[in-house]
């Protein structure tokens, strides 16, 4: 507002200062201390810490052991960032004395294990950062603790599988990244209940299907990554009645050759898709896309595509930009449309966008082609 007042947090900058602890007498007024890039092994003087102090700033140091670190009465700290240490275990109650918390960034450890009690008494936790241990199982009982919890990150961990109702205590779960985990599927009621969750991403993992029954009972589901996956076709149905859905990415899958027919149907708020890198990318059915009324952007460069039908164009009658250079494609009459100046939709990126096929048009800017 026009009265507010901006004041910068007292920081205490002591990163990369080749540090085995803590300082002892602190600026009184401090609020947040990095400490990152050191040799500290423990925290034993928490009780010692500024009683203003917000942020705390502990990562690339030689923490091995939760025991080794008191957090005894640290309840004004809202942000404690851990990542890349040498944590192989999370403790019961290890977090307790952080009443206030709000962001844990624990992740590029080395935890294979966590107590279903670790996270007791971090009830206002909103940011979880797990990611890049070695975690081989989910519990649901980790999660009783943090009922606000907004945001997850947990991937690349070598998990074994998800299971029903996993994540079922996040109550406020906003934003979920499972990616690079190596997950072949996902149980059908893997995310039942979690009817804040917004956005999911399964980058990098070796599904060959869509978990399109899961992702349905996301009802309230926006933002959907499933990049880099082995998928090899894009099936009927497999994206359907996901009624808050905006934005869609399948890109960089390796194994995808086609897009089936009703692949897109009843997707009335999808906004943007991108279909993207995926090399072997030959075929989308004419009649892929249904009942999308407000896509806006449709992404579909650096595929295998030698057409694209004028009645999959027809069919998404609020599109306004579409991406199809760097395609091979044939200049014949399939895809004359595009050279007939009767749509209103910005062809991004024309210089890249040329002829393949027939052989006279080799080279050719499509855009440029006069069409028999």
């Amino acid at each position: 507002t026009p009265k507010s007042i901006y004041i910068e947090a007292l920081t205490v900058d002591c990163n990369a200062l080749h540090l085995y602890s803590i300082p002892e007498r602190l600026p009184l007024n401090t609020q947040v201390l990095l400490l990152q890039a050191n040799n500290i092994e423990e925290v034993k003087d928490a009780d010692n810490f500024p009683a203003n102090l917000t942020g705390l700033d502990l990562s690339q140091n030689n923490l091995s052991s939760m025991i080794n670190i008191n957090f005894t009465n640290s309840h004004q700290i809202l942000s404690v960032y851990l990542e890349e240490n040498k944590l192989i275990e999370l403790t019961e109650a290890c977090f307790s004395g952080l009443k206030k918390l709000q962001e844990l960034y624990i992740n590029h450890n080395l935890i294979s294990t966590i107590s279903s009690n670790a996270f007791v008494g971090v009830g206002n936790l909103l940011r979880l950062h797990l990611n890049s241990n070695r975690l081989q199982v989910v519990n649901s009982q980790w999660f009783e603790a943090m009922p606000r919890l907004e945001i997850l990150m947990i991937g690349e961990n070598p998990i074994i599988k998800i299971e029903d109702m996993n994540f079922k205590p996040l109550i406020n779960l906003r934003s979920l990244v499972l990616a690079g985990i190596n997950l072949t599927d996902i149980p059908d009621n893997a995310f039942t209940g979690l009817e804040t969750l917004e956005s999911i991403s399964f980058y990098d993992n070796r599904f060959v299907n869509v978990p399109s029954v899961a992702l349905q009972k996301v009802l309230n589901l926006k933002f959907l990554d499933l990049n880099k996956n082995p998928i090899k076709r894009i099936q009927r149905g497999d994206f359907s009645n996901m009624l808050h859905l905006k934005e869609l990415g399948i890109n960089n899958m390796p194994q995808l050759v086609s897009i089936d027919s009703l692949a897109f149907e009843n997707l009335p708020d999808l906004r943007k898709i991108e279909v993207t890198n995926n090399p072997k990318l030959s075929y989308i059915h004419p009649n892929a896309f249904y009942r999308i009324p407000k896509l806006e952007t449709l992404m579909l460069n650096s595929n295998s595509l030698s057409a694209l039908y004028r009645n999959t164009i027809d069919a998404l009658p609020n599109l306004k930009e579409i991406s199809i250079h760097s395609n091979p494609i044939r200049c014949d009459c399939v895809n004359r449309w595009i050279n007939m100046n009767k749509t209103n939709i910005r062809f991004m990126e024309t210089d890249s966008l040329f002829c393949v096929d027939p052989p006279e048009f080799q080279g050719q800017h499509v855009r440029h082609i006069h069409f028999r």
